[in-house]
């Protein structure tokens, strides 16, 4: 094939000789590279236009993202069991492909686009004073958009979710399931993480100077280098375990879905928007779903159990549209109580504080981005093909209550002199304050920048989910609960990790790449002394936000808690058939990020789902 067929040549003489060969042979391999990127090869056909009012199916699951296509993968094992998945997006796009772009996904069609609801205690220099809560809409789920770090958590997240009442959700009973679901590469000796799993993942050191200095600085304050092979032990830095392979994104609906498109039993139906579970008044068994693909309404029968995966927002929402819920609350919006439990309330979510510091040029290894847009589409290798420094991850304990877990959680966010890219987007999709990015890139024209988020990770404050309408196409309102806590624990918490960050700059390794702490221009934050408990807490209360990790909204506990929706197998209480699987059901946050913990879950739900319905006895169910 001619590359060249087609294309009018605007620079006629230009590409002659062995230029225009090199030239033609460049431009040949990028767009090679290319065809890498975005295709929909490696996910399951869309089963929607084939599906039909009143089919049947064993069970459905409603939702594709971490722990939704886990558990479709598990249940499918059973030939003689068909199994539904109802996705409310479509395929993933070439830009989600990239690890490097990861939020240019945001506020596009992949995302629900989500935000909290204005309060006069967080978000306040954000644009109409809302925090954005980006959700994945699309195959995949919110996998396709986040960071792409796999993070397990420690022990004692676990053990404690076992003494809330919870049997066999202690760490012991867990941490194989983890391994079960892992493909590592490398590492051949690592006894944590399994070989023989469908999520494909990798480790990489990133090479720069900074992040070097980081780990020096880190142990000099009495953090070691972590080593994921011993978790009992979870406090200090460590570059963390990614969900990348060959430089490409490896989503859930990819790792669980798509390798198992062969299989005959399972059928996956995108752009198929749930509008309530059908639920029989009388004996409170849920029997399927209505559901919307297009212009069509169609009512899907469950002979077994329909599986509600849709996230810490989505899932209560389906609950609540469909009569399970606070019945006060569903009273007032004109839906018809047909379980009263607390949905939608024991909201939590990682709060971040940013504290950002501009450097010397030698804290990065220079390179133009173009030469690493090349390196992409060539070889799948360099700073997009990672998430750079941010696989870095610091665990401390600012509290006398423990010498061994965290909490508080680093993350290290760099980005280059006169940066073009990570600063300008994460200011546009996040909504912030414009003013707020303007400081940040006039403090780093001659030198990089390094944005901590200071991770609040066993928040004492709670938020809640409400329904706005029983109409399902408008979003939720979301209370986020941000720093609500009546003692003011989590603002002294965070303001704790900010002393710790002072510090940390001040050490040799940091020191020696020339350190300024960047002052973000808030006038509201001015009117304090500057570095102050006062000033602090302000910039908290206006630059405070999300690190994508809400949870809770669907509490696991005993039907005696008062406070939970569903048991330890994930069924709803009172309701047969129906169970609720992903990070919704956290009865507390787990003390790092949720992907790794959401996979879990829906593993664990489909090796209890499969023995449930293996007993004899089947009128227990």
């Amino acid at each position: 094939m001619d590359l060249s067929a087609g294309l009018v040549d605007s620079c006629p003489g230009n590409l002659q000789g062995v230029e225009g060969f090199l030239f033609l042979t460049l431009l040949n391999t990028l767009m090679a590279g290319k065809c890498n990127i975005g295709s929909v090869e490696p996910y399951p056909k869309n089963y929607g236009p084939e599906l039909k009012d009143d089919e049947e199916f064993d069970f459905i699951v409603v939702g594709s993202g971490s722990a939704g296509s886990v558990v479709a993968n598990k249940l499918s094992e059973n030939k003689d069991w068909r199994v539904l998945v109802l996705e409310a997006g479509g395929y993933p796009s070439a830009t989600s492909d990239v690890p490097g772009l990861l939020f240019s996904l945001e506020t596009t069609n992949e995302d629900w686009q989500y935000k909290t609801e204005p309060t006069s205690t967080s978000c306040l220099s954000f644009k109409d004073q809302q925090c954005r809560w980006p959700r994945g809409k699309v195959l995949g789920g919110t996998s396709v958009l986040n960071a792409m770090l796999y993070v397990k958590g420690n022990k004692r997240d676990y053990d404690h979710w076992a003494e809330l009442g919870n049997t066999g959700w202690d760490w012991d009973n867990v941490k194989d399931y983890f391994k079960k679901l892992e493909n590592l590469e490398g590492l051949e000796d690592s006894e944590q993480f399994g070989r023989d799993g469908y999520l494909d993942l990798s480790k990489y050191d990133s090479g720069e100077p900074i992040k070097y200095a980081l780990f020096e600085a880190y142990k000099l304050l009495g953090y070691p280098n972590l080593d994921e092979e011993n978790p009992l032990k979870p406090l200090g830095i460590l570059d963390v375990t990614t969900n990348i392979k060959n430089g490409l994104r490896i989503n859930a609906a990819k790792a669980f879905l798509g390798k198992i498109k062969k299989r005959t039993n399972i059928f996956t139906s995108l752009n198929s928007s749930v509008r309530k579970i059908l639920i029989d008044p009388n004996t409170k068994v849920a029997t399927g779903v209505q559901v919307k693909i297009g212009e069509r309404i169609l009512k899907i029968r469950a002979k077994k159990e329909v599986i509600i995966s849709g996230g810490t927002i989505n899932s209560p929402q389906i609950l609540m549209l469909s009569g399970i819920g606070p019945k006060e609350h569903l009273e007032s919006v004109g839906i018809k109580v047909v379980k009263d439990l607390p949905v939608g309330e024991n909201l939590e979510d990682h709060f971040v504080a940013p504290f950002d510091i501009a450097l010397s040029p030698e804290a990065i290894r220079a390179a133009h981005p173009l030469d690493q847009l090349y390196n992409y589409f060539t070889h799948q290798s360099g700073i997009f093909a990672t998430v750079h420094v941010t696989n870095s991850l610091g665990f401390i304990n600012t509290k006398a209550d423990s010498s061994v877990y965290p909490n508080l959680g680093l993350h290290h966010f760099f980005y280059a002199a006169d940066d073009k890219y990570l600063i300008p987007e994460y200011t546009r999709v996040s909504g912030l304050n414009d003013q707020i990015s303007i400081d940040r890139l006039e403090a780093t024209k001659a030198g990089p920048g390094m944005l901590f988020l200071v991770t609040l990770l066993n928040p004492k404050s709670k938020g809640k989910l409400l329904l706005k309408s029983k109409n399902p196409d408008y979003h939720p309102l979301i209370y986020s609960g941000y720093l609500t806590d009546a003692d003011g624990e989590d603002v002294r918490t965070v303001l704790e990790g900010i002393r710790f960050l002072e510090k940390l700059i001040e050490t040799d390794p940091i020191k020696k790449l020339k350190p300024q702490q960047i002052k973000l221009k808030l006038p509201a934050c001015d009117k304090h002394e500057y570095n102050s408990d006062e000033y602090w807490e302000c910039i908290m209360r206006h630059l405070g936000s999300t690190i994508y990790h809400p949870t809770g909204t669907c509490k696991m506990g005993p039907k005696d808690d008062g406070t939970a929706v569903v048991d330890s197998r994930l069924k709803v209480h009172g309701i047969k058939n129906l169970r609720v699987v992903d990070a919704s059901i956290m009865p507390k946050l787990v003390s790092a990020n949720t992907q790794a913990a959401a996979m879990m879950i829906g593993y664990k739900a489909g090796v209890m789902i499969v023995e449930d319905w293996m007993k004899d006895n089947r009128d227990e169910l």
